[in-house]
């Protein structure tokens, strides 16, 4: 695999400074969500930024004023931020440091890393001699005045520049940190419903603690996209992407989690694979489940179900549930695994694998015509005022997801069952579980009407 170092520029700061707008801004994308709910961002996301030709990574980071109620997890996560970086931007509402601001000073001068203040500001103000006795760079910059982002963009660059200047081996930051789009790039989406284990399961891909995990529901927020930088068969770089539980809309409590059950469906619908992760600890599948998956299933969608938490279940359990699941949707795999305890993470990927290079493959229609033909002569189709419909004719109109294009007389008549049944035919013909398979039917042309 190859490594690129690049200079770290974090952005740190209080309860709803402006981090994630300022980190849009520098990424010139929007990609992390911005509003005036506090405490919105939770998990940190990285993005490939350059000013003047010079590459660098921000990163957008989590609100720092929940280290007063003793949260371990937080502190850790914000110590390893400052740990990683090259270049610290402390952004600040206003023209006064609280008792948070100069805690979190204190850690970036433990481990004598470099910060630019920044006073996120409408108005000319009065500084007070503290930011002077800090011995940092401080500068009034409104964030939203395009003017100042250009001032800011070039104090930037100017670190940014000595920092790559000086520091050439720099090895603190891969690129694999990094998602970047590209075409060949297979986003795999974890859904499922809050507390299933879905930011665990990224983590032990990953071997690394990326994802901030807790008991409590609605940890996640933001959909993370996270490049799985492995060796796998198909030679593509395949991009986990870390959501939000989704749940009823009678339980949803606020804008936080409105937002982040919204992003989540979005990430649906940009994803190639969903791997679908169901609290086996529950035994049973819910109704809430059940929806979700048709709603995948619409939007023709490849998909694996995941039971997680498998090292708290019986093999009867596990059996049952997949029982369940095999009744009401028959054509996706399903695989039993604990994140916890990195069991069968390897299947998962492997069928990732499998599954993605069926629906890139081409069929022939020499080989979809024996299908259809035998199809039709184990289970003749209906009748129709006394005459047999007729399937004549059958090919691949496209791929991923599949889609087949039947021909043949009276067509429009050919009952809901029949169809069934021929889509469960080519299914177990061609051995594409886990792949949505859509076949239209078009009535052929009379040349002489």
């Amino acid at each position: 695999m190859i490594t690129y170092q690049y200079p770290i520029i974090t952005i740190l700061g209080d309860n709803n400074v402006g981090k994630s707008s300022l980190y849009n801004i520098l990424i010139k994308k929007y990609d992390s969500l911005v509003n005036k709910i506090p405490n919105f961002t939770i998990d940190k996301k990285y993005g490939k930024a350059n000013i003047k030709n010079i590459q660098y990574i921000c990163v957008d980071t989590i609100s720092y004023n929940k280290i007063q109620e003793n949260n371990f997890l937080l502190k850790k996560e914000i110590v390893s931020l400052i740990k990683e970086s090259n270049l610290i931007l402390l952004l600040i509402r206003g023209n006064k440091l609280n008792i948070l601001d100069y805690l979190i000073i204190d850690y970036i001068r433990k481990y004598n890393k470099k910060v630019i203040i920044i006073l996120n500001t409408t108005k000319k103000i009065f500084l007070d001699n503290e930011f002077y006795s800090l011995g940092f760079e401080f500068y009034q910059i409104n964030i939203k005045n395009y003017n100042n982002i250009i001032k800011l963009k070039k104090i930037l660059y100017k670190h940014i520049k000595k920092i790559s200047d000086n520091d050439q081996n720099n090895t603190n930051f891969l690129y694999k940190k990094i998602y970047v789009k590209n075409k060949n790039n297979i986003k795999i989406a974890i859904i499922g419903m809050p507390n299933v284990g879905k930011s665990t399961l990224v983590n032990k891909f990953i071997n690394e603690k990326r994802m901030i995990v807790n008991d409590t529901p609605g940890t996640t927020r933001e959909s993370i996209y996270i490049p799985l930088n492995i060796f796998n068969s198909l030679k593509k770089n395949i991009v986990l992407i870390d959501t939000a539980g989704i749940k009823k809309k009678t339980k949803i409590k606020n804008k936080v989690e409105k937002f982040s059950i919204l992003e989540s469906y979005k990430t649906i619908y940009k994803s190639d694979i969903v791997l679908y992760i169901i609290n086996g600890e529950k035994k049973f599948f819910c109704k809430k489940d059940i929806q979700l998956i048709r709603y995948i299933i619409s939007k023709k969608k490849n998909m694996i179900f995941i039971i997680n938490k498998a090292d708290l279940l019986t093999k009867k359990n596990i059996s049952f549930l997949k029982k369940e699941i095999k009744i009401k949707f028959n054509f996706f795999p399903v695989i039993a695994i604990s994140a916890k305890f990195i069991l069968n993470l390897n299947s998962i990927l492997k069928l990732v694998c499998k599954i993605y290079n069926m629906s890139i493959k081409k069929y022939r229609t020499s080989q979809l015509m024996k299908i259809l033909n035998l199809a039709t002569n184990l289970v003749l189709p209906p009748l129709y005022n006394g005459k047999r419909i007729k399937l004549k004719y059958i090919h691949q109109v496209q791929n991923n997801p599949l889609l087949f294009k039947i021909y043949g007389n009276q067509l429009k008549k050919l009952n809901l069952n029949y169809k069934r049944y021929l889509l469960k035919f080519i299914y177990n013909k061609l051995q594409c579980f886990g792949n949505i398979i859509n076949i239209k039917f078009q009535e052929n042309k009379n040349p002489y009407n």
